[in-house]
């Protein structure tokens, strides 16, 4: 038998095999005479093999049997063997595809989910009310009065919502989740430490009673990327008992005062250290529910050192013009202050 009669004969053997056995179980009658056909000589496991490949792109055993001639088979095999490489392509492709999109949704899935918050809270505290709060890490918190903070934390982050006031802050130690404050003209980013947070209208006070704050101007944030080296110097990192102040520019500077007093307000008291009318004013508005404003004058600005009882806020007030060139007007709506003018001498 030549060599084309044999592969013919082959495949077509393992045409009606394949049809009988492709529903046999393994106690079918005909298993036997199957494997002995199948192992008698390597054409006929050759054919097979072709006939189990090519069965994917077949609709029914009909088909298989009605291939009985070699140019039938030829065309068959010829075309399935052409689709069989495209569909490898195609298959490849898909699969490339499908493991990016997974890839892609799996991280964006886990940003979501790191980035869904665990706990989140408001403390606002009334005109002269201190609150104090323990968060679910064990980070202590104090709101001192007529102040609004927002605590939002999430898997990855402890993020904090400075609005409005002043409070401290004995953050729980947690590399993997940084404990961050949001003042508005700066953010302050700390793994674990004891700080302040003092905020007023042109200005903001960071205080570090012990550890390491890394405060940085929201200019610098929120700017272009060129705008690295326009702020990078107002960058500031603050240990133990170090202060810094960041104003409406976004320009930073380190202040000579003792970190200490920003904490004052804890145990009720006000702690004043040569500070402007305007910070004054701003201070003491949080402990009555008269306002306190201040007459902005550079050139005549006073400053003021001093440590009072917040409960003795109004003896206060009253005694201002005598320790500074201070004048205190009151109405029905807020109550002034207004720096003197520096009196000239004249010559005779």
């Amino acid at each position: 038998m030549s060599h084309i009669s044999l592969q013919r004969s082959a495949r077509q053997a393992a045409i009606k095999w394949f049809v009988i056995m492709q529903d046999a179980d393994i106690e079918h009658p005909e298993r036997s005479r199957f494997e002995e056909w199948l192992f008698s000589h390597p054409a006929h496991q050759r054919a097979y093999q072709e006939v189990c490949t090519l069965w994917e792109d077949l609709d029914s055993p009909d088909r298989l049997l009605h291939l009985e001639s070699a140019m039938q088979q030829k065309i068959f095999i010829e075309k399935t063997d052409r689709s069989k490489k495209i569909r490898t392509v195609i298959t490849r492709t898909l699969s490339v595809m499908f493991f990016a999109v997974a890839g892609i949704s799996a991280y964006y899935g886990y940003e979501a989910w790191e980035s869904q918050p665990t706990m989140h809270m408001v403390a606002n505290t009334a005109i002269g009310q201190i609150r104090s709060q323990v968060l679910e890490d064990g980070t202590k918190l104090m709101v001192n009065a007529n102040s609004d903070i927002e605590i939002t934390y999430t898997r990855k982050e402890r993020r904090v919502i400075l609005k409005q006031g002043e409070a401290s802050f004995d953050v729980a130690k947690n590399p993997d989740r940084p404990f961050v404050v949001d003042s508005g003209l700066a953010r302050i980013t700390v793994l674990g430490t004891r700080f302040a947070v003092n905020k007023f209208s042109s200005k903001v006070r960071i205080s570090v009673d012990h550890g390491v704050v890394r405060v940085e101007p929201q200019q610098y944030l929120t700017t272009e990327l060129t705008g690295v080296n326009r702020y990078a110097e107002h960058v500031l990192t603050l240990r133990d008992n170090e202060v810094a102040e960041f104003n409406l520019n976004g320009q930073s500077k380190r202040l000579q005062r003792p970190a200490a007093d920003a904490f004052s307000f804890e145990f009720g008291t006000i702690t004043f250290d040569q500070a402007g009318l305007e910070e004054i004013a701003e201070t003491l508005s949080r402990y009555r529910q008269l306002p306190v404003t201040a007459q902005f004058d550079t050139a005549n600005d006073v400053s003021i050192t001093a440590v009072i009882q917040a409960k003795y806020t109004e003896r206060f007030i009253t005694e201002l013009p005598i320790i500074a060139p201070v004048k205190v007007n009151t109405d029905r709506n807020a109550t002034l202050l207004i720096p003197k003018k520096m009196q000239t001498s004249r010559k005779p």
